[in-house]
Parts: C-alpha cells; sequence; structure tokens
C-alpha cells in the first residue's frame, strides 16, 4: 500500500518524512490493536505519537530523549530493562546505524521480542549517503555564506574561544577545522570514514548481520527519496515517491523474526 502523500499534517519536512514512512510500513503489518509495541530511539516522540494511535500498548525508549516527556524510558537498547519475550514488536527508525555495538543491541532485542513477533527497523540507504556527499557542497555554501554575512570582526572575539584541545590558543587552527567541517559532511554513523558508511549502508551489510544474529530477513521496504538537506521540502513528492519505490529510496525499512 503506499502513501497518500497529499494528507501531510506536519509542517516540519523532517517530521513529514517520518510520518510518511511510518505510514507505509505499518500498511504493511498485520496486528491489531492490543499489540504491544517497543519503540527503540524515541528522539523527540514524534512517531511514539503515531505508534499509540494504532497500537494501544506502546513503550518508547532512548538513551538521550530529544525531549522531556515522561512518556519516553531514559534507556540503552544494548540493556533493555525489560523481561524476556515481552513484546509483539520491536521499532526503530533511523537509529541502529548509531549503535556501537550492533551484536549486542540485536540480541536484548530477541530477548524481549515474542517468538512470533517482528522487528522493523529503517535505516539510511547507500542511496542516501550518495545524496549526503553529492549535495553537501551546496548546503555548505548556504551556511558558509550565512556565516561570512554574520561574520564579527576578529578584534571583537575573545581569544578565549580559540583553545586548542592541548591548551594552545590557536585561532588559524580553529577557523581551518571550521572550514572544513562546513566543507566535508560529517559522518552519520558510527562508521570510521565515509567510504565504510557507503558500504554499511547497503543491504547486504545489514542482512549478513541479520544473518550472523540469527534473524530471518523476511522481506525489505523502500520508503522515500531525500536528501539529507531540507532542499525543496514538499516539492515533487509524487516523482520521489516512485524513484523511492524503484531503486532510488533514502531509506529501507526491513522486516525480521526471530529464527526458530
Amino acid at each position: 500500500m503506499r502513501v497518500n502523500l497529499k494528507s501531510k499534517n506536519s509542517k516540519s519536512w523532517h517530521h513529514f518524512l517520518r510520518q510518511r514512512d511510518f505510514l507505509q510500513i505499518i500498511s504493511n503489518l498485520d496486528y491489531g490493536k492490543n499489540t504491544k509495541v517497543l519503540e527503540v530511539g524515541a528522539g523527540d516522540g514524534s512517531q511514539t505519537i503515531l505508534l499509540k494511535k494504532y497500537f494501544s500498548h506502546v513503550v518508547s525508549i532512548d538513551i538521550a530523549p530529544a525531549t522531556d516527556t515522561k512518556e519516553i524510558i531514559i534507556a540503552n537498547v544494548c540493556d533493555l530493562p525489560f523481561e524476556d519475550k515481552e513484546f509483539d514488536i520491536v521499532f526503530s527508525s533511523n537509529v541502529l546505524e548509531h549503535v556501537d555495538d550492533i551484536n549486542k543491541a540485536f540480541s536484548e532485542m530477541k530477548r524481549v521480542l515474542k517468538d512470533d513477533g517482528k522487528m522493523i527497523h529503517s535505516m539510511p540507504s547507500h542511496i542516501w549517503k550518495i545524496l549526503q556527499l553529492s549535495f553537501g557542497w551546496i548546503h555548505s555554501l548556504k551556511k558558509i555564506t550565512y556565516k561570512l554575512l554574520n561574520i564579527k570582526l576578529s578584534s571583537r572575539a575573545n581569544p578565549d574561544d580559540f583553545v586548542h584541545l592541548h591548551g594552545k590558543k590557536s585561532k588559524n587552527r580553529y577557523f581551518v577545522n571550521k572550514l572544513l567541517g562546513l566543507i566535508i559532511p560529517t559522518i552519520h554513523g558510527t562508521s570510521g570514514n565515509h567510504i565504510s558508511e557507503f558500504l554499511r549502508f547497503r543491504p547486504a551489510y545489514w542482512e549478513k548481520k541479520f544473518k550472523e544474529n540469527n534473524l530471518i530477513y523476511i522481506k525489505k521496504h523502500n520508503l522515500f527519496l531525500h536528501t539529507p538537506y531540507e532542499f525543496l521540502p514538499f516539492k515533487f513528492l509524487s516523482l520521489r515517491d516512485f524513484l523511492g519505490r524503484y531503486g532510488f529510496a533514502s531509506v529501507y525499512a526491513y522486516e525480521l523474526r526471530k529464527s526458530r
């Protein structure tokens, strides 16, 4: 089932992307209202709200929530504070690529998942990584232009703002590091460099990880096409949907179950 792209309820492009991806994922699940769901990495709680519209029992965790809501439990996916076989669904959205010990995380998620339950994990794709590297310079140009338009005279700067990590004051090094940070996109997940991150974002990498952790790979859902930057938000939605469906998705959702 495809998502009705005309019925966007969010003014935030980021929230819209999460919402439409969630609706596509949920349309492929065959579970009742009383299904018990564990949401890993709730962030600001925007998808928690969506989950609760479909399921009456939703438990959300995050190691560092982006909101003060009491509905999100502060917990680490590598050390879940729940009983064995407690949940019907374990769900995460753009989270697992940030987990350092992914094998431990899978072990814990398997432990709390019922034998007939499912895991649903969405992660950025290698297409997303290509777009990040390809369009990063445009995003950086916008940021640099903004910086130059708002720059203050160096004589007004506090020299203590330019302290090197080893205690040496170095304005030049500070400026170079800031400039490089604007020009070169940052690593998104836990990879050491852009090449390894590109390889990790490919489906083959995750399918191998699933197999290593005794998880049965059921299906991959191609989601939407978008860049990591807010270029042309809410534009060309039908084209983005079409391209995502036919091999150019920025995010993949993986549907898994425990091996029996």
